[in-house]
């Protein structure tokens, strides 16, 4: 060290200690305090701005999941020599159909059979309070069960609980105009996905730079085509699964067959959790006709689960749904805390998504590997 380093102080520890400075304080910290600052207020407002058309975002998504269902019956067509024009128009006015069938046939039905569940609710109660099995009950808990129930019932159907329930008569009106215009713009944007989802797909692709959009293409391809594969054979195998539960409910004697089967179409697109899920509700709902019925209910649809999980679900999913059962349920569990039944829905192809990613691209590039780093330092797994 000569004398001019000593004398500045410029030891070489001292160096190496501002330089090591200079890497972790910004040269200008006002200003990329700012700019920090600034940030975060950017990140706030987009937040704050996709919570307010959450609504909306999930209207777009909903119709673009249900537009992937509905392209393989599309492609179905195609390969029988319709145009992809005719085959759009064929499945849309299918679809239309469906939707009608629904708002003119099984709603004024559920609401009819729900009607008449309130009505003869008290001779449910009463014929089941003069049961042995619900005495038998009552003595081995120690509580009036009867008192239990009039007190809830009586506090269900008053008009302070009613308004308490619903945030107010206001509120809950506006909340019915809005799920009517949802399910109109949900039925609407799958409508035009359907129809547009080529053009989509290769507006998607001209993002990606030359050099990798045919692989990206025929990855993209792979997705739309898993997912729509899952949609669909869900959907499917839901109504199977609701037409089980109306031909059991009407064979027990039970007043609400219908509603039971809409019950169960919409739990049941939950795979492998639905049915165990509905079989709990479906045993409680049918134990108000009476045990007997209960009994035949769980024993029988126990069975169409058996038959369902190894005879009809690998005849209708095929290869489409090739995600381990581990994955499935903590994908169901994820996307049901997240947002709820359409989470648990979307969590399924969702993970069938990520999993052809995986195998297609990682698991490819991961094999090209053979030969650690020129440096001889191994590359973290992270």
């Amino acid at each position: 060290m000569d004398d001019s380093q000593t004398m500045r102080g410029d030891a070489p520890d001292d160096r190496s200690r501002r330089s090591r400075l200079r890497q972790v304080l910004p040269a200008q910290p006002v200003l990329s305090g700012f700019s920090v600052a600034v940030g975060v207020l950017l990140a706030i407002a987009l937040a704050t701005t996709i919570a307010g058309i959450s609504t909306v975002l999930i209207s777009i998504f909903l119709g673009m999941f249900l537009a992937l269902g509905l392209d393989p019956a599309v492609r179905a067509l195609e390969r029988r020599g319709t145009t992809r024009a005719a085959g759009v128009a064929i499945v849309a006015i299918i679809f239309l159909g469906v939707v009608a069938v629904i708002l003119l046939v099984l709603v004024p039905a559920t609401v009819r059979q729900i009607t008449a569940a309130i009505e003869a609710a008290p001779e449910t109660i009463a014929a089941m309070e003069a049961s042995t099995w619900y005495r038998t009950l009552e003595a081995n808990l120690g509580v009036d069960l009867s008192v239990a129930i009039s007190e809830g019932l009586r506090s269900l159907t008053t008009l302070s609980s009613f308004l308490a329930i619903s945030g107010g008569v206001l509120k809950a009106g506006f909340g019915v105009i809005g799920a009517v215009s949802s399910f109109v713009m949900v039925v609407v944007l799958t409508l035009y996905f359907v129809a547009s989802l080529t053009s989509v797909k290769a507006a998607v692709a001209n993002l990606v730079p030359q050099y990798r959009r045919a692989r990206f293409t025929a990855l993209l391809e792979e997705i739309t085509q898993s997912v729509g594969g899952v949609v669909a054979g869900g959907v499917t195998l839901s109504a199977i699964n609701a037409l089980v539960v109306l031909l059991i409910q009407l064979a027990v004697g039970s007043s609400i067959p219908a509603v039971m089967a809409i019950v169960a179409f919409f739990i049941t697109l939950v795979p492998m959790i639905g049915s165990l899920v509905f079989l709990l509700i479906g045993g409680v709902a049918t134990l108000f006709v009476s045990p007997t019925a209960a009994l035949v209910f769980v024993v029988a649809y126990l069975v169409y689960i058996q038959i369902e999980a190894y005879v009809v679900t690998p005849r209708i999913m095929g290869r489409a749904a090739s995600v381990p059962g581990v994955l499935v349920i903590i994908g169901a569990m994820i996307g049901a805390t997240l947002l709820g039944l359409l989470g648990a829905l979307v969590a399924i192809p969702l993970t069938a998504s990520i999993l052809i990613v995986v195998r297609k691209v990682w698991i490819p590039r991961q094999n090209s590997r053979t030969m650690p780093p020129d440096d001889g330092v191994l590359t973290p797994l992270g």
